[in-house]
Order: structure tokens, then C-alpha cells, then sequence
């Protein structure tokens, strides 16, 4: 593993803590311009991956995996956003996980990192894509977290506007 991808590994994680920590507390969830954080996360996965394969020969298999574990993040992060618990406050939409939350997203990104190592061990130039699914882990987080967002703010439609507080 080059230097390169210990960084985006590191650097993901912080994020990836930062994301569960706050996912944890009881907080306020935007409905309006909701995706403003994943997009900021989708351009720079891009970004990283298009400069990857500006210095490296990627493989199809090596793409493949990638789509592979995008479509697994879709759908850890779409059971996120069924199962997190969901309530309105005076009419603000607030949310708050659970244990199922931290399985979710570790099963999650334990079944992209997987599907990154198959994508370089199916490559003829196995081990030259340089870990395009660990290059491209923000992409993986963008496309996850809107998944989830989108799964929550479809069940908060049907909400009740008004009502109280949850009792924990």
C-alpha cells in the first residue's frame, strides 16, 4: 500500500468518524438543499480517481469492483436511512441511529474495501490500479450518505407535522 492511500484511508476514516458520531445524536436533518455534503464528497472521490487514472493503467475489473462497491454503499446507506429513527420537533425533522447504524456502515465499508482487492486481484496488472475503490472511498461516502439522506427524507413524508417530542 503506497503513501498515497494510507493518506485517503486516514482521511476517510476521520470523516467516516465524524459522519457516525454525528448520526448518533438526536439532530436536526435539512430538507431544504439536503445533499450539499455529498456532492462536495462525490467531487473530490472523482477527482482522486480521475487523477489515478492519469498515473495508472485501470483495469475493467478494476472499475467493475468500483461500481461493485458504489451499488453495495447505495444500498447500506438506502437500510440506514429505513432504520434510523425518524421524528419532527415543533415541525423540524430530526433524526438519530442506532447500533444498527454503525453495523451498517461497517459491514458496508468492509464490503467495498473487499470488493477493492477482488477488483486487483482480477487485474492482469494486479496490484498497478492502486486500490482504485481506496482512491475513490469519498466517492463511496458521497454516494452512501445520499442514499441514506434520500431513504430518510422519503419516510419523513409521512411525518405528522406536529407532533411531540419522541420519549427516549
Amino acid at each position: 500500500m503506497n503513501q498515497q492511500n494510507v493518506i485517503n484511508i486516514l482521511i476517510a476514516a476521520v470523516v467516516l468518524i465524524w459522519v457516525i458520531s454525528r448520526q448518533l445524536r438526536a439532530r436536526p436533518l435539512k430538507e431544504q438543499r439536503p445533499y450539499t455534503l455529498m456532492m462536495v464528497l462525490g467531487v473530490v472521490g472523482l477527482v482522486q480517481i480521475v487523477q489515478l487514472a492519469g498515473r495508472v493503467q485501470i483495469t475493467g475489473a478494476a472499475y467493475g469492483a468500483l461500481v461493485a462497491g458504489l451499488v453495495s454503499g447505495a444500498i447500506f446507506g438506502w437500510l440506514r436511512g429505513r432504520y434510523v429513527h425518524l421524528w419532527r420537533v415543533d415541525g423540524v425533522l430530526t433524526r438519530q441511529g442506532n447500533w444498527l447504524t454503525i453495523v451498517l456502515w461497517v459491514v458496508g465499508i468492509a464490503i467495498h474495501l473487499g470488493l477493492d482487492q477482488a477488483g486487483e486481484v482480477l487485474s492482469p496488472n494486479n496490484g498497478a490500479t492502486n486500490s482504485l475503490g481506496t482512491v475513490g472511498i469519498m466517492l463511496y461516502l458521497a454516494v452512501a450518505l445520499a442514499a441514506q439522506r434520500f431513504a430518510t427524507l422519503a419516510r419523513a413524508k409521512n411525518l405528522d407535522w406536529h407532533a411531540p417530542a419522541r420519549q427516549s
